[in-house]
């Protein structure tokens, strides 16, 4: 088991498939923008940012899946960036149920040399105040989705990470 871990994880095809969640992910959001007419909070934008660094991630991923170097810095970037949207969405659910007070505003809090709203304001361009998220599935919303969508992707990577390291280990011949 261990052995087919290990190769699904090393390999391009483990790239792709973190290119086309993280994609994914995008198009939701934008299709529930540009085409439901649903405004995007600055929380809400903060999320787009660390998705798209996870794509970001997931391409030098592809780029270097059999360069053990490049492997493990991609895989680490993936886990921080799920982490800071596992901290952003998790934000988004409380506000949305009154359990902590907004300080979210009209700003998406991108650095003077990072300004995304600016250069893609069709994508990264806050729209609303923070409380409220749409329906989603399953009687979720689109918040709620998005938190245990990332939780579920940040063990997936993490686990990914401890398969890599295990095989680098030698640990390959006892699967």
């Amino acid at each position: 088991m261990l052995r087919l871990l290990s190769s699904f994880v090393h390999s391009r095809g483990y790239w792709f498939a973190v290119l086309a969640v993280g994609v994914g992910i995008e198009a939701v959001a934008l299709y529930y923008q540009h085409v439901l007419g649903e405004p995007p909070c600055a929380l809400c934008i903060q999320s787009r940012a660390f998705v798209l660094l996870g794509v970001l991630f997931g391409l030098l991923g592809v780029v270097g899946a059999r360069l053990s170097l490049l492997r493990y810095a991609a895989q680490l970037g993936l886990i921080v960036s799920l982490g800071f949207l596992w901290r952003v969405s998790r934000e988004a659910v409380l506000v949305e149920r009154g359990l902590m007070e907004s300080t979210c505003g009209m700003d998406p809090g991108f650095p003077s040399w990072l300004p995304l709203d600016q250069w893609l304001p069709q994508v990264f361009e806050v729209w609303t105040m923070c409380g409220y998220t749409p329906d989603f599935i399953f009687g979720m919303t689109m918040g709620e989705g998005l938190l245990y969508g990332t939780v579920t992707l940040f063990f997936i990577a993490a686990a990914a990470l401890l398969v890599q390291l295990l095989t680098s280990l030698g640990f390959r011949r006892m699967a």
